[in-house]
């Protein structure tokens, strides 16, 4: 390769590194480099006598401290949250993040991933339309950095902070079944392609086809109306007959649901019991207080700042996966048929 070809990214990639090291070097960074790569990197530079591009090092390997975090849904009281936690770390850390909103569409998320690489950001915090790594490939191309929040991709391809949400629905399903309920139904929206969905789904129908109980799910859209949601959970329910209680899979949908048996007088924990995921203590004001899986989207937050900072300063590219804990909730909207009262 001669000298004219030769670039960052070919040192780079001789020396084990990222490109951000390299640039790091260049610029005489070395505070958070070991002596070993440092020798390492002036060795290969030396010996494949790679010339510095000033005026190209200036337009693509200046760090520009800015950080690009896009989530889900925006009108989501835990996308505010989580975003709270990462900004309060990135601040302390001297970058700025750039908050922007998919709104569920993996074409818009496209769009908003390459404006946020178009604006050179050093690194993306992603909450995923998508179950399917591929659809990354091309961040991944770029070398930027990039932690995924909330939820999971195939294959693991980036570091993930999320919460165990196969456990926790199932916490909360065996919960319901000791309560002495027949039939739990599940209010989703699309569960494909959303890791965290089809993990609390899965909980539940693993849960139910164990102990012999009945489990059905109604997903919804913008254009499912209140009226629909009524209906399909009076004939799930055999018009209240059964042992029915509802688990919404999300915050912003247990609100929906609460506000249509208020509309339509069910009687809750009476004639219907309510559940959810994804909590974030609201639901302990409205009456009766809401049995909930309370997740914890402020430390999920500052979580997942701290591991893109470990990558992008540190070179720390493993592919890990962190937790966040979370806790079940037990409050007053479901009845212990065993026992006949309020629990």
């Amino acid at each position: 390769m001669s000298d004219k070809q030769m670039t960052i990214n070919d040192i780079a990639k001789m020396a084990g590194v990222s490109k951000e090291t390299i640039s790091r070097f260049l610029n005489g960074h070395f505070e958070r480099m070991s002596e070993d790569t440092r020798t390492k990197i002036d060795q290969i530079i030396k010996t494949s006598g790679y010339r510095i591009n000033q005026q190209a090092k200036a337009l693509t390997d200046k760090q520009t401290h800015l950080i690009g975090m896009v989530v889900a849904d925006i009108e989501n009281i835990f996308s505010s949250m989580l975003f709270k936690g990462a900004d309060q770390i990135f601040q302390e850390s001297g970058y700025q993040i750039i908050l922007m909103n998919s709104n569920n569409s993996l074409d818009q998320e496209q769009k908003q991933l390459e404006r946020l690489l178009s604006l050179r950001v050093d690194g993306i915090i992603l909450q995923p339309v998508s179950e399917m790594a591929s659809h990354y490939q091309f961040i991944k191309d770029t070398g930027t950095a990039m932690v995924i929040v909330d939820r999971k991709l195939t294959p693991q391809s980036w570091p993930e902070i999320t919460t165990d949400n196969y456990g926790y629905s199932q916490l909360l399903g065996n919960f319901i079944v000791r309560m002495g309920y027949q039939r739990i139904v599940m209010i989703s929206e699309k569960i494909i392609d959303n890791s965290a969905r089809t993990e609390r789904y899965s909980a539940i129908k693993d849960i139910v086809d164990k102990v012999g109980i009945s489990a059905k799910l109604i997903e919804i859209d913008r254009s499912t109306s209140d009226s629909d949601i009524y209906n399909l959970l009076m004939a799930l329910s055999d018009n209240l007959e059964n042992r029915t209680a509802v688990y919404a899979l999300k915050g912003t949908i247990l609100m929906r649901v609460i506000a249509i048996l208020s509309h339509y007088h069910v009687a809750v924990p009476g004639q219907l019991g309510v559940v959810a995921f994804d909590d974030w203590d609201w639901a302990k004001l409205v009456q009766p207080q809401i049995t909930t899986i309370q997740q914890n989207p402020q430390v999920m937050g500052k979580k997942s700042a701290r591991r893109l900072i470990n990558m992008m300063e540190n070179d720390n590219m493993e592919i890990d996966t962190t937790l966040i804990e979370s806790s079940l909730k037990v409050r007053d909207s479901l009845v212990d048929y065993h026992k006949n009262k309020s629990i």
